[in-house]
């Protein structure tokens, strides 16, 4: 996605330059996924649908198409390379090329560090951090010799600030991190931007019984999918044409806030 000749001023309408661009969003089930491929069939961009399961993939599909863009679905085992290259190569043929990658997926397996199995800690860090190289190496090699694309990773709070019974899963989002931040600058002379949204508690299906988290947030409310919908439309926009290699937080603000002082509460005679 080729973006360096806007030379808008601030008060000109700004044509973000998504529609008619070939994205994929890897693991679209019906959460932040799905809020990904609505977000960008909404701005014009024709979406490949990728997911292990094949459903998942089929019915954001059809959400896209309900949207007015050409969509597609293809059933991918992210941990399996040639996987990846058969249905990134099939795309390419499609559509001349892969200009948008946004990747969710990821997955969890909560115990404290000092009991984790290998297994555990491999099947976290195969899931999170090593798939992300795999499909994003598929990818680049497609946006270099184009010499454009624009891919987005989806990390999580959890690599900034550490919890309890998240090691795997934290360590490997934080690599996740670190390794958005050397594609960047490693595939910025092709013209290819790589960063990653950070989200902090987002309403899932997975998660929708944490109702109490809400009032730990400074907007008073969990994120909704489409928060990181949004979020991963802008990166991948031209709104967001001279930003690569960073992390960005959509937390509703939890990450600004000191873990131990509250000035409105039982803190106020405190200070550092």
């Amino acid at each position: 996605m080729s973006t360096n000749s806007d030379n808008r001023s601030c008060g000109e309408a700004w044509d973000i330059g998504l529609a008619g661009r070939s994205a994929v969003v890897v693991g679209t089930g019906p959460a932040i996924g799905r809020a990904c491929v609505e977000g960008l069939a909404r701005v014009g961009a024709q979406v490949a649908c990728l997911d292990r399961d094949a459903s998942a993939a089929h019915d954001s599909a059809a959400a896209a198409r309900a949207l007015g863009v050409e969509s597609s679905a293809h059933t991918v085992d992210v941990l399996d390379r040639e996987s990846v290259h058969d249905t990134f190569a099939q795309i390419a043929r499609q559509r001349g090329g892969i200009d948008i990658l946004v990747n969710v997926v990821g997955s969890s397996r909560w115990s404290p560090t000092a009991d984790a199995s290998d297994d555990d800690w491999d099947t976290v860090f195969a899931l999170n951090l090593r798939q992300q190289w795999v499909v994003a190496q598929e990818a680049l090699h497609l946006m270099i010799p184009a010499r454009q694309g624009s891919i987005v990773a989806i990390s999580s709070v959890s690599a900034l600030a550490s919890s309890t019974l998240h090691g795997a899963y934290g360590a490997a989002k934080a690599g996740v991190n670190s390794l958005v931040r050397t594609l960047a600058i490693e595939n910025g002379q092709y013209g290819v931007r790589v960063n990653a949204i950070a989200p902090g508690t987002i309403d899932t299906p997975a998660r929708a019984g944490d109702t109490a988290l809400a009032a730990k947030v400074p907007l008073q409310r969990r994120g909704r999918p489409s928060d990181i919908g949004g979020a991963a439309v802008f990166l991948a926009s031209a709104a967001a044409s001279y930003i690569t290699g960073q992390v960005l937080v959509v937390d509703g603000g939890v990450s600004a806030t000191h873990a131990l002082i509250d000035m409105s509460s039982d803190d106020q005679n405190h200070s550092e």
